[in-house]
């Protein structure tokens, strides 16, 4: 395994990198988004830069071993259905939109269900109980124990949750 990856560093050049324009790509939009996460505010924590940091060097290294391995398999996308993406990303955009006006929590429970549902979970208790709880859970995982801020939107419903008697060691 290890003689296979340093054959294949050995053998990196252009060519592997014009091969794999999308692993490129994604490298270059991962320092992009690395910069611009740099420029957050710091406050308490971790910040609100660390997770975009840390998801994009991710990235990076995947796009990096991408470009290296560099086999030779090819993606079939003739039977691939644009009309799901398009729906998926008009939600996620929807869901972005509102966000400063819904705040975190609400704009996800309103989000959730929808996309539960166009993703074929037709549980009506499974869709309610995800679409409450798992954002309530996000917001005490990511406000109380990481320190990130998360919108609060026009009616700050999240001032309304208990307080954890959480110790951050």
């Amino acid at each position: 395994m290890i003689k296979k990856f340093t054959r294949s560093v050995r053998q990196l050049n252009v060519d592997n990198i014009t091969s794999n324009p999308l692993a490129a790509v994604f490298i270059l939009l991962s320092f992009a988004t690395i910069y611009y996460a740099s420029q957050f505010p710091s406050g308490e924590g971790l910040g609100a830069g660390f997770f975009p940091i840390v998801i994009s060097l991710t990235i990076i290294v995947f796009a990096v071993a991408d470009i290296i391995v560099d086999d030779d398999t090819e993606l079939d996308v003739s039977d691939f259905e644009l009309t799901p993406a398009v729906i998926v990303t008009g939600l996620l955009l929807a869901y972005l939109a509102v966000m400063p006006y819904t705040g975190f929590l609400v704009g996800s429970m309103l989000f959730l269900p929808p996309i539960m549902y166009y993703s074929d979970v037709r549980s009506k208790p499974l869709i309610a109980t995800v679409s409450l709880l798992l954002p309530i859970v996000l917001f005490y995982i990511f406000s109380r124990i990481f320190m990130v801020r998360l919108p609060e939107g026009i009616i700050p419903i999240s001032r309304l949750l208990p307080e954890l008697p959480l110790m951050v060691i």
